[in-house]
């Protein structure tokens, strides 16, 4: 009973966390995002309502997705700081705790889907849309988002306690949302935990492929989907509930903390790479881009009625949602990891009195530079190795080549950038967070003809995803990432020679 009346008070501590970390900003942004994407090119026509009812599953398969990851991550990762998780439990007990977290993310997840229902409503009685909407269409809606992002939060609680470094945990989750997001348009079985969205969506799409017509229709939801998004929901929940008052949070179980010390004082290493030495950063890496080639290699096979046998559409599809949405957050999970230690205990008061601002900013940068070429370079391999796999006619096109050196100069400005938003924030998640939102700005500026705009549009326009063959200006292209190459590492330098940094436990 005690514990349960300590709720309130936690889950009002959860909120004043949230509000130093940016909460309102995120909320705020996510919410924009939807509405933008539901509205954009809507017409007052050809059935509009249940064209934005069928999308909002699917576009908060990709931003509910991550902000409930980010809203977790940093939930739980301040508790990871000092000796915080051996403190609480002395003055709360650790369901308490849990359940309070869950609360917060349960208060939450209504309050986005209330907004963003009212706001779609809203919108479309201004755009003038006709017709009736079906009663049961938005509760419907309304309690398969909730259950959808509850399930999402719960399982980022687990992996955000299991990992002290971040990283892991939001490198599951955005290795998941692209999963979820690819299974979205292959089928609507609830295959993961990031295909709730879809699956208990009320409106069906049925695709055409003689005449590559698609049609929407109202349709009755799977007695088995729902009984698995609730054994997801129970799931989650008494297995977090479980970690949370029976494991020791002091050590995580995956011996992230267990570290063992180098043999040596000395290394060849720089200290950048030696920071990463026991982190599996090269985990996410890895599995990312395959996960993207596998699905992505699946859909065209199954997809040769609309796509034709060529390695331009292989590379499409192995690296359209990569190169939009996932590989600038992935680069944001690093550079967030390798100023983590600088934001905990007094490492900055310490940090810069053995090193000059100038050499830790380059030495970060270049560190997150050469690890994501490495990332661009296993893309290649991987979509080169699954072209001849195929058997694909022809040859590599030679512009391939062109648009991986594209890919890379736009990384370079990438890890720039992001390095210095994660210098900048003491939050994991934040510059995440701002990364991922950055590849949707840089979507609609590429789409716009503005490619040059930002890093993350020149990766879309420079990578080629929706076309590989297509116009590569290479020499604006070079001038944009070296301009935010310079500006980023400038104002970064001046930043650490000018002020005093301050540092937060």
């Amino acid at each position: 009973m005690n514990t349960l009346s300590n709720i309130p008070k936690i889950v009002s501590i959860e909120f004043q966390k949230a509000r130093h970390k940016h909460f309102p900003l995120l909320f705020l942004t996510a919410l924009l995002l939807d509405y933008a994407y539901l509205f954009y090119g809507i017409k007052s026509s050809s059935e509009p309502w249940l064209n934005i009812f069928y999308a909002i599953p699917l576009i908060n398969t990709l931003v509910l997705s991550v902000l409930m990851a980010v809203i977790a991550s940093q939930s739980v990762d301040m508790e990871h700081k000092g000796a915080m998780w051996n403190l609480l439990p002395t003055l709360e007990s650790r369901a308490s705790i849990y359940l309070g977290k869950l609360f917060f993310g349960f208060i939450t997840l209504v309050l986005f889907c209330t907004f963003q229902i009212g706001m779609i409503l809203l919108g479309g009685k201004v755009l003038g849309f006709t017709g009736d909407i079906p009663s049961y269409i938005v509760p419907v809606l309304f309690f398969s988002e909730l259950i959808g992002g509850m399930i999402l939060y719960q399982l980022q609680c687990m992996l955000s306690l299991l990992f002290a470094s971040q990283f892991a945990a939001l490198s599951i989750a955005f290795g998941g949302t692209l999963a979820g997001l690819f299974l979205a348009f292959i089928s609507t079985d609830m295959w993961t935990p990031w295909s709730v969205f879809l699956s208990l969506s009320p409106i069906g799409m049925d695709y055409d492929r003689a005449s590559r017509l698609m049609s929407l229709s109202l349709r009755s939801i799977p007695i088995s989907d729902i009984l698995l998004s609730l054994l997801y929901l129970i799931g989650t929940f008494l297995l977090g509930l479980l970690l949370f008052t029976s494991a020791e949070q002091g050590e995580a179980l995956f011996s992230l903390h267990r570290q063992k010390v180098s043999r040596s004082l000395h290394s060849s290493l720089s200290p950048e790479f030696i920071k990463l030495k026991r982190n599996p950063i090269w985990i996410p890496f890895l599995l990312i881009p395959l996960i993207s080639a596998l699905i992505g290699t699946v859909n065209f096979v199954q997809n040769q009625g609309v796509l034709q046998y060529t390695w331009e559409d292989l590379w499409t599809q192995q690296s359209l949602f990569l190169g939009m949405f996932f590989l600038a957050p992935l680069i944001g999970i690093l550079c967030s990891l390798l100023w983590r230690m600088e934001h905990q205990g007094s490492n900055w008061n310490l940090i810069l009195t053995i090193t000059s601002p100038g050499k830790l900013i380059r030495d970060k940068w270049f560190t997150a530079t050469l690890l994501s070429t490495l990332c661009m370079i296993w893309i290649s391999f991987i979509y080169l190795l699954s072209g001849k796999i195929l058997g694909l006619p022809g040859a590599v096109p030679a512009i391939f080549w062109m648009r991986i050196l594209s890919a890379v100069l736009s990384i370079a400005a990438i890890t720039a950038l992001q390095s210095i938003l994660s210098m900048f924030f003491h939050s994991f998640a934040l510059p995440i967070a701002l990364a991922f939102l950055g590849s949707l700005v840089g979507l609609t500026l590429t789409v716009k003809g503005a490619y040059y705009a930002l890093p993350y549009s020149t990766l879309i326009y420079g990578m080629g995803s929706t076309s590989i063959t297509g116009e590569l200006n290479f020499p604006i292209l070079l001038l944009s990432c070296a301009f935010y190459i310079f500006a980023a590492l400038g104002i970064g330098i001046l930043y650490l020679k000018k002020s005093d940094v301050r540092t937060h436990v």
